[in-house]
């Protein structure tokens, strides 16, 4: 009985492991496909929403099929909400270097008032795959929602800033882990955080709702 469950654990184990690799291959194809450019986005979301159907127990789910239909689904959109997101982050970051290099009170002033900004929209990518891939969200709400979700859980985007950065030392330490078992693994790891605190909201928008 023992051998079976250790077996059983192996055989588990391999399993997950053979899913996060075929992921990561569906996406990195998906992505040459839309010639890299416009790919990117949609075979990210998608992927994005194939972790957060594993996330939430779907974990029996036809990959490629499910990945191809997610990543058309939403292709403009995807890519719409994506090239935004470049936009403002190249826009803020220019901004923030421009008020840097200035002298006097006044720069100092604008300077703080990018970093804050440029704070709090990093804090909103965090949340930015995970609000798109649970909600049917027009672009612009999909920001809004984003935004809301990362100043009312800002623990969460801790946890999924520390993720990251703790992907970032293993990618430097094992950089052979990269094209097979890296970047689908993340994704699940950021959107497992975020579906905590879509959970803890939608709960405690259900019990308002009751109480009322």
């Amino acid at each position: 009985m023992a051998d079976k469950g250790m077996f059983g654990g192996i055989y588990t184990i391999m399993e997950w492991i053979s899913r996060f690799v075929y992921l990561q291959f569906l996406w990195a194809i998906f992505t040459v496909v839309g010639l890299i450019g416009f790919g990117f986005f949609p075979a990210t979301f998608a992927m994005f929403a194939v972790t957060r159907k594993w996330v939430r127990g779907q974990t029996d789910i036809d990959l490629f099929p499910t990945f191809k239909q997610l990543y058309k689904k939403d292709f403009q959109k995807a890519n719409a909400v994506g090239g935004i997101a470049v936009a403002v982050g190249f826009i803020s970051y220019f901004y923030l270097r421009f008020f840097q290099s200035q002298s006097g009170a006044a720069s100092l002033v604008f300077f703080f008032l990018m970093f804050a900004v440029c704070f709090l929209y990093l804090m909103t990518l965090f949340f930015i795959a995970p609000v798109f891939v649970h909600y049917d969200l027009k672009v612009i709400q999909s920001f809004k929602a984003s935004f809301m979700m990362a100043i009312s859980y800002p623990f969460h985007v801790i946890s999924m800033a520390f993720i990251l950065f703790c992907f970032t030392l293993l990618m430097q330490a094992i950089p052979g882990l990269l094209p097979f078992f890296s970047f689908s693994y993340l994704a699940f790891a950021l959107m497992w955080i975020a579906n905590l605190a879509i959970e803890n909201k939608e709960n405690h928008t259900l019990m308002t709702a009751r109480s009322k």
